[in-house]
């Protein structure tokens, strides 16, 4: 075979670029320290590389959320163990006002103290974190609460139900007391007074027949219509002492909305504590109250639970009830559909692949007040059922007697107060479980990464020791390369002539 002088300069040049390309991949390694730099240096290793950095990435998140939620839960952690100071401190002075040797001064002053604690609370609950409220559900953007009035009703038949709204503002607790006994709203007038400092002045008024309103100065309040009121004696009868309280402002998680479908001439409601969206489909033509078949589904339609009766117009689902009732009339067509959106509060973030956890509160059920529930058309006290857990509601009555010089008051105010400080450390060891829990979900998230990182790092790290010495020998091939073809360019049958 012939060599032509072509075929050695050629060759010299490819074997000149194969070591270039050999010192240059080498040199790469060792400035990126990968020996994955590109899909096509290891096409199965680069997509499990890939894979693992997506983990990773994903891992980055679920700790960076952690950071925020420990942020805003330990802000509601010291906001609550703050609350619960001032509570031991209201409780102090209660204490002190409950002594039968205290004048009225002495409680008056007493009750300033306890005011300004009362505006410490309420600042405590409308705590935010970077400008969210913590204590207002998810309307973060405004504060949870706001002072208003309420009223203490002091009667041994009127019920605090019978209060149906306070309206007004004013810097001292208002003392009303009637004249003669009535039913609010009857036929005839009921004479009362009320008194803005204590009892020691009084203005009279008379509440006109048919109204249901008194006016008190730079306040008032309703009362419900039938309500009977009986005049005040000594110690004895109906009074009304108009004091401070606080206006929920957030949302909550109490309810649900029920969307309709259909043309039936009915209405529906629900009833429960629902997780998420329940829909129910009626299965065939029905009237009220039933039976009734239906189907429901927990996942928007895609998967729906047949077979179900309901003897009446009430329909058990997942999480409580969907009720039904007629609108002008009682026919159900098959194919109605009503789904159940459940109220929502909570602010859920994601802490793990399977776990989320809350990172705010819902106020009211902390520091209970009043709140104006969807379509109710007044306020109502929190936790009417077992009132002293109300911390603003507890708090506002003590102002009340305090400033009227009610001593029987306050001795009841301060076994509610008890009630009310356990139900603020209730509270706080929700949030400090929640705490807790991020506290394991962070070393958790912690491992994940690190084994996650350890198994990134053996398929696309280079071993340093090894890729130095792949270097030196890449470096030296090409020098030898260079050196053997700078000897063989230099041949030429020229040089024999």
């Amino acid at each position: 075979m012939r060599i032509s002088q072509n075929m050695i300069y050629s060759s010299s040049i490819q074997y000149m670029n194969s070591a270039l390309t050999q010192l240059a991949r080498a040199q790469e390694e060792n400035s990126t320290q990968k020996k994955i730099n590109r899909p096509s240096d290891d096409p199965a290793g680069y997509a499990e590389a890939r894979k693992l950095n997506t983990i990773v990435k994903t891992l980055d998140q679920y700790s960076d959320n952690i950071t925020t939620a420990k942020s805003w839960l330990n802000q509601a952690d010291s906001t609550l163990v703050e609350a619960s100071t001032v509570m031991t401190s209201i409780k102090g002075l209660a204490t002190q006002a409950a002594t039968g040797t205290l004048t009225a001064a002495n409680r008056q002053q007493i009750a300033t103290q306890v005011r300004d604690l009362f505006s410490e609370m309420l600042s405590l609950a409308n705590t935010s974190v970077s400008g969210n409220s913590i204590f207002a559900g998810q309307k973060t953007d405004g504060a949870a609460f706001t002072q208003v009035l309420s009223a203490t009703v002091k009667d041994s038949s009127l019920t605090q139900d019978a209060v149906v709204s306070v309206s007004g503002a004013s810097d001292s607790s208002v003392l009303v007391h009637f004249s003669n006994s009535g039913a609010i709203g009857g036929a005839a007038g009921i004479a009362y007074a009320y008194s803005s400092d204590g009892g020691t002045t009084w203005t009279s008024r008379t509440l006109a027949a048919g109204s249901s309103t008194l006016t008190l100065g730079g306040c008032s309040v309703t009362l419900k219509n039938g309500s009977a009121v009986t005049a005040t004696g000594s110690g004895s009868g109906t009074s009304l002492t108009l004091r401070p309280s606080a206006l929920y402002l957030g949302d909550d998680q109490d309810g649900a909305t029920v969307r309709q479908y259909g043309a039936s001439p009915v209405s529906a409601s629900a009833e429960g504590a629902f997780t998420g969206n329940v829909t129910v489909r009626i299965a065939s033509n029905a009237s009220l109250p039933g039976p009734i078949s239906y189907s429901y589904s927990l996942d928007g339609g895609m998967n729906w639970v047949s077979g179900n009766v309901s003897s009446n117009a009430r329909l058990p689902v997942p999480g409580g009830f969907l009720t039904l009732a007629s609108n002008g009339g009682s026919a159900l067509a098959a194919g109605d559909q009503f789904t159940i959106v459940p109220d929502t509060a909570k602010i859920m973030v994601n802490i793990s692949p399977t776990g989320s956890v809350a990172i705010n509160n819902v106020g009211k059920d902390v520091f209970g007040g009043l709140y104006k529930a969807a379509g109710a058309s007044n306020a109502s006290v929190v936790f009417a059922s077992n009132a002293a857990q109300n911390v603003f509601e507890t708090i506002g009555s003590l102002i009340g007697h305090l400033e009227t010089n009610d001593m029987d008051g306050v001795a009841d105010d301060l076994q509610n107060l008890a009630t009310a400080q356990a139900h603020l450390e209730n509270a706080a060891a929700s949030v400090g479980a929640r705490e807790n829990r991020l506290d394991f979900a962070s070393n958790t998230i912690s491992v994940l990464r690190d084994n996650t990182e350890t198994s990134l790092s053996a398929v696309e790290d280079v071993d340093v020791t090894q890729a130095l010495i792949e270097l030196s020998k890449y470096q030296y091939a090409y020098q030898s390369v260079l050196a053997s073809s700078s000897k063989i360019m230099g041949m030429s049958l020229l040089n024999y002539l």
